[in-house]
């Protein structure tokens, strides 16, 4: 079985190039999406806020680069495949932080 997944820089997701942190956690709300990132500055702050204001969200997935190299898109799915076999359920990680690798 796949995983349905939409990288932000692919060309047919040029609508959300440029967006807000907040507003691409918006839209991964509106789709039904788990958001990835390599942006902990941002996205640690956000989703404190987001609690704190009792918005939800799917999950977010924070990626240090050392860690998994941002470049590195097979070790990367490699992590990723991994975290939802141990999360399976399609609302698993919903208001959940998780720092990849987590299992």
């Amino acid at each position: 079985m796949g995983h349905d997944v939409q990288a932000v820089q692919e060309p047919e997701n040029r609508w959300a190039w440029g967006l807000e942190d907040s507003e691409q956690l918006e839209a991964a709300v509106r789709q039904g999406r788990v958001l990835v990132t390599y942006n902990l500055r941002d996205f640690i702050p956000l989703s404190r806020q987001w609690a704190e204001a009792g918005k939800n969200h799917m999950g977010i997935v924070l990626v240090h680069f050392r860690t998994v190299a941002p470049g590195d898109i097979g070790e990367l799915v490699r992590h990723l495949s991994a975290l939802l076999e141990a999360y399976p359920e399609d609302d698993a990680l919903k208001d959940r932080v998780i720092f990849l690798p987590d299992v």
